[in-house]
C-alpha cells in the first residue's frame, strides 16, 4: 500500500511539529510550508494526497491559496481541507466556496481529526447550498475585485515611482560613471600603497599617484611641526622643485586640532569662506580658489599606532629601552586642488577622497604598526635570550643551542665540546673592588671572551662568576688549545680596582667534556665538564682540564 502524502500549510512552527508528530506516527508521509507561496511550490512539486490549510496565512490568506491552488491542473482532484478557529462569520461557508473539500475547527481533537482525515482520502467531502454559494461566491469575486484594483493603484504608484527614478538616474548616468571610475582608481591606489615597503615610501607615492587616479592638478603633504606651528613640505606632486623650496607655511594649533579631531578633511569651495587666517594666506600663495585639506594622521577611529605599541611595550614589562624605539608620531596635512584648470570639485568626489583618505590612513597606521613591532619583536627577542649584565647568552639559550648541536653532531657524526669557565679569585675581588667594579670586570671577561672565539662557538653566563661555551666540532685536544689561549687573554685582561686597595688579577680555570665520548646529553656533558672545572680549581686555578 502506498504512503499518503499530507501537505500542511501553517505559520505557526509548533503546529506544524504537533501536526508532524500525529501524523508521523499514523504512518503518513508529512510535509510542511509556513506560507502560501510556498506551499504551493511544494505541492505542485510532490502532489499530495490531501493539503491542509491554515486560512490565516502571512502572505496572503486562505481563500486566494486555495483558488490558486485548484488552478494547478495535477492539483484539481487533490481534496484540500481548511483548518482555522471557527471564529469569523462565514468562515466555513466561505472556505467551502472557494474549493476546500472539508472544514477542521481548532482546537484539533485528535482522534476525531485521524478520523475525518482518513474520509477525505477516500473521497468524502463537505458542501454547501447552491444559494449559500451563490451568496459567498459573490462576496469572494467582490473582495478579489478590491484587491486587484488596490493592487493596480499600488503598482500604478510604484510605476511612477520608477519612472521618476529612472529620469534621475539618466540625469546623472555620467556622474555614476565617474563616481565608478573614481572609486575604481582609489582602490587601485589603495592596493599599491599597501605594497610599499615602508611607511616613508607610502608617503613618498602618494601625491603622485593621487594625481595621475583622481585628476587633480597639485597633491601636497606638509609635515606639521608642533614647536614652530610650520608646515614643511614633505613631498609634493605638480609642483615644482624651485616653488617647493619657497613654501614656508605656518599653521595656527587649534586650527590644525579642529582639522585632526573634528572636520578630519575641510573642503574648501572658495577661498573667501576659509575659516581660518593663516590657512588663508597658504591658499593665496599657491593661487587656488577650491581646494581639499586634510589630516592624513589620526584619520582613522582606531587608536594610533604609537599608542598601541606603548601599550603593548608597558604590558610585556617595557623599559626605557622600549619607549627609545617608540617615536612620537609624525603628524602629515595633505593639500589637494586643481590650481590649473580651477576646477570645482562635486560633491560625490569629496565622498570618495574623504573614504580614501580614510583607507591610507589606516594602511599607513597599520604599515607604522607593523615596522615598529618588527623592531620591538627583535628587541624582545634579544633580551629573551640575553644576559642583561654581560651582554653575552642566557643560560636558557645556551640549553636550546647545545640540544641542537646534540642532534646535528650525532646526525653527521661529528664531536663538539662544551667548556665551563669559573673565574678565579672572584668573590675576593668584588668583596674588596665592590660591586660595581665588579659587574664591570664581568662584563670585560665576557667581551673578552667573545673576541677570542669563533663566530660558531656559543658563550652564556651559567650564572654568578661562571660561564659555559658550546665549541662545535672540537675534540678534546683542539679545545684544550683554545681554552689555553682563553686563560692567557684572560690573564692579561687589565680590570678596574679602587686605588686604595691591593692590585688582584683576575684569571679564568676551565673544565671541557667533549660528545659523544664524555656523554650523550646535555646533563651528562655538564656534569663531565663541571667535574674537570673543579679539578682544574683544584690543580692551583688558572687551569684547564678536560675529563678523563
Amino acid at each position: 500500500m502506498n504512503q499518503k502524502k499530507i501537505l500542511y500549510i501553517e505559520d505557526d512552527s509548533d503546529s506544524r511539529e504537533m501536526m508532524a508528530d500525529v501524523l508521523n506516527i499514523h504512518g503518513y508521509m508529512f510535509l510542511s510550508a509556513s506560507r502560501g507561496l510556498e506551499g504551493i511550490r511544494i505541492a505542485t512539486q510532490e502532489t499530495p494526497d490531501l493539503i491542509l490549510l491554515d486560512i490565516n496565512l502571512p502572505d496572503m490568506d486562505g481563500y486566494e491559496v486555495t483558488t490558486l491552488l485548484k488552478s494547478v491542473k495535477s492539483l484539481e482532484r487533490t481534496p484540500i481541507i481548511a483548518i482555522s478557529v471557527d471564529s469569523e462569520e462565514g468562515a466555513r461557508e466561505r472556505i467551502l466556496t472557494t474549493g476546500c473539500k472539508g472544514f477542521i475547527s481548532k482546537p484539533i481533537n485528535i482522534p476525531e481529526f485521524l478520523e475525518r482525515i482518513n474520509e477525505y482520502l477516500e473521497g468524502h467531502s463537505e458542501s454547501v447550498t447552491p444559494e449559500v454559494e451563490k451568496k459567498f461566491l459573490a462576496e469572494y469575486n467582490l473582495r478579489l475585485g478590491e484587491k486587484l484594483q488596490n493592487k493596480i493603484e499600488e503598482l500604478e504608484k510604484a510605476n511612477l515611482s520608477l519612472i521618476s527614478m529612472n529620469e534621475e538616474l539618466n540625469i546623472s548616468q555620467s556622474q555614476l560613471t565617474d563616481y565608478n571610475n573614481r572609486l575604481l582608481a582609489m582602490n587601485n591606489i589603495a592596493n599599491s600603497l599597501r605594497l610599499q615597503n615602508s611607511p616613508a615610501e607610502l608617503l613618498q607615492v602618494l601625491p603622485e599617484k593621487l594625481n595621475e587616479g583622481f585628476n587633480v592638478d597639485r597633491c601636497l603633504i606638509f609635515e606639521y611641526n608642533d614647536q614652530n606651528s610650520r608646515l614643511e613640505v614633505l613631498h609634493a606632486s605638480g609642483v615644482s622643485e624651485s616653488n617647493i623650496r619657497k613654501m614656508k607655511f605656518k599653521l595656527n594649533p587649534a586650527f590644525f586640532q579642529k582639522l585632526k579631531e573634528d572636520l578630519k578633511i575641510l573642503w574648501i569651495q572658495d577661498k573667501n569662506d576659509i575659516p581660518d587666517e593663516k590657512l588663508y594666506k597658504i591658499a593665496q600663495s599657491l593661487n587656488s580658489t577650491s581646494f581639499i585639506i586634510g589630516s592624513l594622521t589620526g584619520f582613522s577611529s582606531r587608536r594610533d599606532a604609537t599608542s598601541i605599541l606603548k601599550s603593548i611595550a608597558s604590558h610585556s614589562g617595557g623599559d626605557n629601552d622600549d619607549e627609545m624605539i617608540i617615536e612620537k608620531p609624525r603628524k602629515y596635512i595633505i593639500f589637494i586642488d586643481r590650481g590649473k584648470t580651477q576646477r570645482y570639485f562635486e560633491h560625490y568626489e569629496i565622498r570618495v577622497l574623504k573614504a580614501f583618505l580614510q583607507t591610507t590612513s589606516i594602511i599607513y597606521e597599520n604599515m607604522l604598526l607593523y615596522h615598529k613591532m618588527v623592531k620591538l619583536y627583535r628587541i624582545k627577542e634579544q633580551e629573551a635570550i640575553t644576559d642583561a649584565l654581560t651582554s653575552v647568552y642566557n643560560y636558557r639559550y645556551f640549553l636550546s643551542q647545545i640540544e641542537r648541536e646534540i642532534v646535528r653532531s650525532d646526525r653527521h657524526d661529528k664531536h663538539f665540546s662544551v667548556a665551563m669557565i669559573d673565574i678565579d679569585n672572584f668573590k675576593q675581588y668584588n668583596d674588596t673592588q665592590g660591586h660595581l667594579n665588579g659587574d664591570e670586570a664581568l662584563r670585560l671577561i665576557a667581551q673578552t671572551l667573545v673576541d677570542n672565539i669563533r663566530k660558531s662557538d656559543t658563550l652564556a653566563r651559567y650564572g654568578g662568576d661562571e660561564f659555559v661555551m658550546i665549541l662545535p666540532e672540537l675534540d678534546k685536544h683542539q679545545s684544550k688549545s683554545l681554552a689555553e689561549k682563553l686563560c692567557m687573554v684572560i690573564g692579561k685582561t687589565k680590570v678596574p680596582r679602587k686605588k686604595t686597595s691591593r692590585k688582584i688579577n683576575l684569571t679564568v680555570s676551565l673544565g671541557i667534556s667533549t660528545f659523544p665520548e664524555d656523554g650523550r646529553t646535555e646533563d651528562e656533558l655538564l656534569k663531565k665538564a663541571d667535574e674537570a672545572l673543579y679539578k682544574a680549581k683544584d690543580l692551583g686555578r688558572n687551569v684547564v682540564c678536560i675529563s678523563a
